[in-house]
């Protein structure tokens, strides 16, 4: 007697469903596995947003006098950095 039995190419491809559709259930998801994803792919997203206004900061900061931003910019950058 043999077995019939499917490999994985055999098998049919799941639906995908919409990006709009994906995204309002990751909005709206109560699964502590998918909370705690989103936490770590936003900290990490505001880690290298603190990163390049460091860089930024440090710069225009590498010789004296004002090399491509002006100091009000060089302050919301300083702010925005501390604050992230």
């Amino acid at each position: 007697m043999s077995e019939t039995s499917t490999s994985i190419a055999e098998r049919p491809a799941a639906p995908s469903r919409p990006l709009g559709r994906k995204l309002l259930e990751w909005a709206s998801t109560t699964d502590h596995k998918v909370i705690g994803r989103l936490y770590m792919v936003t900290a990490f997203g505001f880690f290298l947003l603190g990163g390049l206004l460091a860089m930024a900061m440090r710069a225009e900061l590498a010789q004296p006098g004002l090399q491509f931003m002006n100091q009000q910019t060089y302050n919301e950058l300083f702010t925005i950095h501390g604050t992230i």
